[in-house]
């Protein structure tokens, strides 16, 4: 039977992948969207954000993070063949469908999953894929050095 992980070094690996993931694939995702003109933003911004000013970059790696630990102890229970089909479909279900599309609605007011306009849909499945890829990769990498 699956079980969850709670290896502590797994579980760091995770922070660690989902951090890196953020830098790299999750925003020049963003960076490709952004010269699409599908999105206004210029990537890897240092605008404060929140109430206590931490910069955008700093704070979406902090939850990338966050999300690299849910990934490495769910691991066992994500469907897919190889590690980074894994991290599409949890890319998809973590971050676009749990996290944008219904928590930050919830918490932040909003419409739920999108308002399902579907070029926003479109765009969150794509830099949520492409974070969970990246994730996949690095986590990989991660766990084959030590």
């Amino acid at each position: 039977m699956s079980e969850l992980t709670t290896n502590p070094r797994s579980l760091v690996f995770g922070f660690i992948a989902g951090a890196i993931a953020v830098i790299s694939f999750h925003q020049s995702m963003i960076l490709i969207l952004h010269l699409l003109k599908f999105l206004p933003n210029f990537p890897w911004s240092f605008r404060p954000v929140g109430p206590m000013g931490v910069p955008a970059l700093i704070n979406s790696m902090f939850w990338g993070g966050l999300w690299g630990v849910a990934f490495a102890a769910l691991l066992a229970f994500i469907p897919g063949r190889t590690l980074w089909q894994r991290g599409l479909v949890f890319g998809f279900l973590g971050p676009v469908l749990t996290g944008n599309w219904l928590l930050v609605p919830l918490f932040k007011g909003g419409a739920y999953f999108g308002g399902f306009a579907a070029q926003r849909m479109l765009i969150s499945v794509l830099i949520g894929c492409a974070f969970g890829f990246g994730l996949a990769l690095f986590y990989k990498m991660l766990q084959k050095r030590v």
